[in-house]
C-alpha cells in the first residue's frame, strides 16, 4: 500500500504518525501533533472529521499506517478498532492504542500486534475534550519501556504527563477503575441534585453548601452545574460513558466482584440514552431521574 502523499512538504517532521480516529478527542490530539511538527496521516470513518487538522487525510487506514513509525488508535470501542487495523499493521511500528476498549480487547490487540511484528502499547488517556485541545491529557502507558520511549514524542505533545504502569493491560485496568470513579460520581451527583430539587431544598443550594468543604468535589461541581443548567454539550458523551461502564462491569465480573452501584448507574444511563440523551454529556444521566423527564 502506497502511503499518502504529504500535504505539507515544508514542515519539519519529527516522526511519521498514523492517527486513526479523529472524533471529539482524536481531532485535537491529531491537530496538536501536526502543529508540533510531526507528519500526521489521519484517517476517520467520516472523512470531514479528519480535515482541517494540518494532517494528511488518508482514504483508508492502511494508507495512513504504511511507513508510519507510530500508529495511534483513538476509536470508540474494540470492534471498530479491530476493523480499522486488521491486516494493516507493519513490522517495527509502535501501535499506541489510546482509546478505552476494555481488558479482553486489549489482550487481543497485543496478540495482533505481536503477530504483525509491531510493538503494542496499552495507552488510554484521561481527560475531556478541553484537555485534549490544550494538550493536557494524562496517558496511562503499559508495555515495553523501549516502545514507550519511542512513543514519548507523541505522548509529550498530547499529554501533560505519562504514567508508566508496567506490562500491557495494567493501563487499561487502571483506566477502568478511574472511569468507574467519575461515572459513578456523575450518577450519584445526578441523584443527589434530583433529590434536593424533589425535596424543595434546591440542587444549586446543595452545590453551594459543599463548595470548598470536606465533602466537595471539583468533578461533581462541574457536572452538577451542567445538570442544573441542562447544558448537555458533550465533554464526555453519555453513550461512551455507558460503554465504558459496561467494560467496568465486565472487568469486575472477571475479578469476582459485584459492583451494585455500577449496575444501578448503568440502568440510569440506559434510561437516559433511551430518552435521546446519548450524544449529550454524561451529566444528562439526570434525565433518567428527574420526574417527568422525556
Amino acid at each position: 500500500m502506497t502511503p499518502c502523499a504529504p500535504a505539507l512538504p515544508d514542515i519539519v517532521r519529527y516522526m511519521i504518525v498514523a492517527f486513526l480516529g479523529t472524533g471529539a478527542m482524536g481531532a485535537p490530539m491529531a491537530r496538536n501533533l501536526a502543529a508540533a511538527g510531526h507528519e500526521v496521516r489521519a484517517w476517520n470513518r467520516t472523512r470531514a472529521h479528519a480535515e482541517g487538522l494540518g494532517a494528511v487525510v488518508c482514504a483508508m487506514p492502511a494508507e495512513a499506517i504504511a511507513g508510519a513509525e507510530i500508529v495511534v488508535t483513538m476509536l470508540a470501542d474494540g470492534p471498530s478498532t479491530a476493523e480499522t487495523v486488521d491486516g494493516a499493521l507493519q513490522p517495527g511500528a509502535v501501535w499506541a492504542q489510546m482509546g478505552t476498549v476494555g481488558i479482553e480487547w486489549t489482550e487481543r490487540f497485543a496478540d495482533l500486534a505481536g503477530a504483525a511484528g509491531a510493538e503494542f502499547l496499552d495507552a488510554p488517556v484521561i481527560g475531556s475534550t478541553p484537555a485534549a485541545e490544550a494538550g493536557e491529557l494524562v496517558v496511562f502507558a503499559s508495555g515495553a519501556d523501549e516502545a514507550i520511549d519511542r512513543a514519548e514524542p507523541v505522548f509529550s505533545v498530547v499529554a501533560q504527563e505519562t504514567h508508566r504502569l508496567g506490562a500491557v493491560g495494567a493501563a487499561t485496568r487502571l483506566k477502568l477503575v478511574f472511569n468507574y470513579w467519575v461515572l459513578g460520581l456523575t450518577a450519584l451527583t445526578a441523584e443527589v441534585l434530583a433529590l434536593a430539587d424533589g425535596l424543595d431544598v434546591g440542587g444549586e443550594r446543595f452545590l453551594k453548601l459543599i463548595e470548598g468543604g470536606f465533602a466537595d468535589s471539583v468533578y461533581a461541581q462541574m457536572k452538577g452545574k451542567k445538570m442544573l443548567t441542562r447544558d448537555w454539550s458533550p465533554l464526555f458523551k453519555l453513550a461512551l460513558g455507558r460503554k465504558d461502564l459496561t467494560l467496568v462491569l465486565e472487568a469486575a465480573a472477571g475479578a469476582g466482584i459485584d459492583l451494585a452501584v455500577a449496575r444501578s448507574a448503568l440502568e440510569e444511563m440506559d434510561r437516559a440514552v433511551a430518552r435521546g440523551y446519548g450524544d449529550g454529556d454524561t451529566a444528562a444521566v439526570i434525565e433518567a431521574i428527574r420526574p417527568g423527564s422525556a
